[in-house]
């Protein structure tokens, strides 16, 4: 039988395989697509959301194989908590920057998304701030490590909610505009990339939701199981969401050069980059 705290451990390090594994296959697309970029806000909350990560996972492995004072893990959970934030934080940001591109940088929909992060990140914050002294910590069974919560926290499931709720706002944003694409039969590109989003964000959604049901609904000590996995894919999906719009535009722009060469200026200039907004280039 695996006690509680490994099983924790095998997910972190799954979800450490899984970050170094995704890492390795899409440096070279990071390099092509991100590298040698100037710096602008989007390439800091990507490198944010992309690297923080790499700082979380150790934080948590030791968390739960290291000490096993209550003091210590307190002060650990509280590290690794503000770093999952801010990853998540820049995580959802790509999302949301790129929901609000695709829209065209439509303003109502931008103040609609600011005060709809707002409003999720105040509200995750006072959740943190009223369970942050029910966390009591005591000494773990001889038998294990780590840091041994005493008591499950089904409140700290609402911040999650919170995130869900986000989520689905965008998930929806994306299943419109595709839909809305797919009335005017525009570019397959365009469509794979409207489509790519609603898959992602489907799955960042439905880890957020898996997270609800085992902190609400499972046994304290597998209240942090999936805590880790979870901000590695934000990391991972939202980064590939990036790399895949931007390099749409790439091979759009490509084809556009192709078809300045192979036909007159006129026809040249018909099909350049019609189907993308001048937004979305801009990304």
């Amino acid at each position: 039988m695996i006690l509680p705290p490994f099983r924790h451990a095998i997910m972190k390090v799954v979800g450490l395989a899984v970050l170094v594994f995704d890492y390795c296959i899409k440096l070279e697309a990071e390099i092509d697509l991100i590298w040698g970029r100037k710096w602008d806000y989007i390439r800091i909350i990507f490198a944010v959301a992309r690297y923080m990560p790499f700082v979380e996972v150790p934080v948590d492995l030791i968390y739960t194989l290291g000490p096993t004072s209550p003091r210590l893990c307190l002060s650990l959970y509280q590290v690794a908590s503000w770093l999952n934030i801010i990853g998540t934080v820049a995580a959802e940001s790509l999302l949301f920057v790129r929901t609000y591109t695709l829209w065209g940088r439509n303003r109502v929909l931008l103040v609609a998304l600011l005060l709809l992060a707002l409003g999720c990140v105040a509200g995750c914050g006072v959740v943190g701030a009223s369970t942050l002294s029910l966390f009591k910590y005591q000494d773990p069974p001889l038998t294990t490590s780590g840091c041994y919560q005493a008591q499950r926290i089904a409140i700290f499931a609402v911040s999650y909610a919170l995130l869900a709720l986000a989520e689905t706002v965008i998930l929806s944003l994306n299943v419109f505009q595709a839909w809305h694409h797919r009335q005017r039969q525009g570019s397959r590109l365009i469509t794979h990339l409207y489509w790519d989003g609603i898959i992602y964000v489907l799955c960042i959604l439905a880890m957020t939701m898996a997270n609800i049901v085992v902190i609400g609904f499972l046994p304290s000590e597998y209240a942090e199981s999936i805590n880790t996995l979870q901000a590695v894919l934000h990391s991972v999906l939202s980064s590939r969401l990036l790399f895949n719009l931007r390099a749409i535009i790439q091979r759009r722009h490509e084809q556009t050069i192709v078809s300045f060469t192979e036909t007159d200026l006129q026809f040249g200039c018909n099909i350049s980059l019609h189907q993308i907004s001048p937004s979305i280039q801009s990304i």
